[in-house]
């Protein structure tokens, strides 16, 4: 799509005034894996400055070759990229390899609310194998503490 064309699908984010959850990053490291380039700028607009390094992968093959080769502390995983399910099966392929087991996983989509599914309701479940669900558009601020709330007690090894 041109820069000058308007986003057809409505906000990716919409930013709240006030309300900022503040949090240290510890420069913690978060892989973004989203074929939607205006995400990656939006996600790294809000969560660079608060000290975040952010590293953006556009396919899940890319994704998960660079999860496998530098460990996040934080995975952003969208669920529909080159297929309408791929993240689903990048996060279980992530949870069944050891090394990569533990890093926690927020899902990021549009998908429950186009087919009118609450993902959500099956965190932790075969099917939706991650920490918290996500649904697109979403906040500044609610993107803010989902990462606060998920890096929580979690300190870089």
């Amino acid at each position: 799509m041109p820069e000058d064309e308007p986003a057809r699908r409505g906000p990716l984010l919409s930013f709240v005034k006030g309300g900022e959850t503040k949090m240290s990053a510890e420069g913690k490291h978060i892989v973004l894996i989203e074929d939607d380039a205006d995400m990656h700028a939006a996600i790294k607009m809000i969560l660079e400055p608060q000290g975040f390094r952010i590293t953006c992968c556009s396919t899940g093959p890319e994704g998960l070759e660079t999860v496998r080769r530098n460990p996040p502390d934080l995975i952003l995983l969208d669920i529909m990229l080159s297929s309408p399910s791929e993240g689903f099966h990048l996060s279980y392929e992530m949870r069944q390899d050891e090394a990569l087991a533990k890093i926690p996983i927020i899902m990021i989509s549009a998908i429950g609310d186009t087919m009118g599914m609450d993902f959500a309701k099956e965190l932790g479940s075969d099917y939706v194998q991650a920490e918290m669900f996500l649904e697109k558009p979403l906040g500044a601020a609610k993107l803010q503490e989902a990462v606060a709330k998920v890096l929580g007690g979690q300190s870089k090894e």
